[in-house]
């Protein structure tokens, strides 16, 4: 494997410092034996290899990087850290069910790359043109590890734009149906593997699925932004008075239906409603529910529209917080990566402020553990929530 030669300038090592992940085009004294982006690259300070890693000229975060030492990337090392990843995910998870994050990009020391396992199907998705350089010896080291059915490949995240690459969608092994279905703590959801949010399925609340259904019993529920319903559907299962699924799209509410009928439970009357979240709180009498969730889809990608996404999460909160009895509890939650966990408090803050509410904080919410987090890499925890009590 050829790989190019990245310089770093002289008192410009934070990066290898604090072992980031991520070393911007401004360190960079000089690159050497480039060819391509996406081309493995060795990192050097001074006359010293302090890592390897991947780098595109075209992108402010010119290397990605996979190990801070001087290693071979091949199938043999890919194999390392998929294994690791797997044994970690499957014991922590203990047996909870057969759909989790295998990779999580960063989080797993494979930057640029996600894999999510739904019983025997794969979907990977790289965002990186250094991942895609990498799906020849990546998709035989899944295919040895994990026996899969097939592979899909989604890669249509909006940062394949910066990398300066198209969006890409392919079956790379065997065969993939359009939809799987999975079983998690019990309940079986349909998986739209071909047309579905993210790689098909929400991964990531899992945990607080199960956390939102030990408080919903007895209590009228709202679950805004809804899509396939699985919260409202944890919460119907666990006994609540009623719920209502709210979401804008047709298509979403007839999966939320599917997964209702997989598990036998008749819905209640109006349990799916196609709505404008805000134009249904905006309508909906105050102390209408003492329970709700809200989990909006990502309302910014860009540091340019952070502003209007703070004046988004702050409206769309402060009208759920009129709506719930004294007493009652709001789920709330952001998955925009640019909104951390400090600020979303400040937006709830002044949310409650305006709708005139004593909220109180009971626990901080957050994705769940296959989502791993490097401690080295703070920018990659996107899922933040807030479990709030008003009095």
């Amino acid at each position: 494997m050829d790989f190019a030669e990245v310089h770093l300038k002289r008192g410009r090592d934070e990066a290898v410092a604090e072992k980031s992940p991520w070393i911007f085009s401004g360190a960079i004294h000089a690159v050497r034996e480039f060819e391509h982006d996406g081309q493995p690259c060795k990192v050097f300070l001074g006359d010293r290899i302090v890592a390897t890693g991947y780098i595109n000229t075209q992108t402010n975060i010119a290397v990605r990087v996979l190990e801070y030492a001087d290693v071979e990337i091949d199938r043999a090392f890919l194999c390392r850290r998929l294994e690791t990843s797997r044994t970690m995910k499957e014991t922590l998870l203990q047996g909870s069910t057969d759909a989790y994050r295998l990779v999580h990009a960063e989080g797993d020391l494979l930057p640029g790359l996600v894999v999510d396992r739904y019983g025997d199907y794969l979907v990977v998705q790289s965002s990186t043109a250094g991942m895609d350089a990498l799906r020849k010896d990546l998709v035989p080291v899944l295919v040895d590890l994990f026996r899969p059915m097939g592979i899909l490949e989604k890669s249509t995240s909006t940062s394949r734009k910066t990398e300066g690459l198209e969006e890409v969608r392919q079956v790379l092994y065997g065969e993939v149906p359009d939809e799987v279905v999975i079983t998690e703590h019990g309940l079986r959801y349909v998986v739209d593997l071909a047309g579905g949010q993210k790689t098909g399925f929400f991964l990531d609340q899992r945990e607080n699925r199960r956390i939102i259904a030990q408080h919903a019993a007895g209590r009228t529920a709202l679950n805004a932004y809804c899509y396939s319903a699985t919260i409202g559907l944890c919460m119907h299962k666990a006994g609540a008075a009623s719920v209502h699924n709210v979401d804008l799209s047709e298509g979403a509410l007839a999966l939320a239906a599917r997964n209702y009928a997989l598990n036998g439970i008749a819905p209640g009357e109006d349990e799916f409603q196609v709505a404008d979240v805000k134009d249904f709180l905006a309508e909906m009498p105050d102390d209408r529910y003492d329970l709700v969730v809200l989990d909006p889809p990502k309302f910014t990608a860009s540091k340019r529209t952070v502003g209007a996404a703070i004046k988004g999460y702050k409206h769309i909160n402060m009208l759920a917080l009129r709506k719930i009895q004294p007493g009652g509890l709001l789920f709330t939650f952001s998955c925009s990566g640019l909104v951390d966990m400090e600020l979303f408090r400040k937006i709830v803050f002044y949310a409650a402020k305006d709708a005139g509410r004593d909220a109180r904080i009971v626990r901080a919410l957050s994705a769940d553990v296959d989502h791993c987090l490097s401690v080295y890499h703070r920018e990659n925890e996107y899922l933040k929530g807030l479990m709030l009590y008003v009095a």
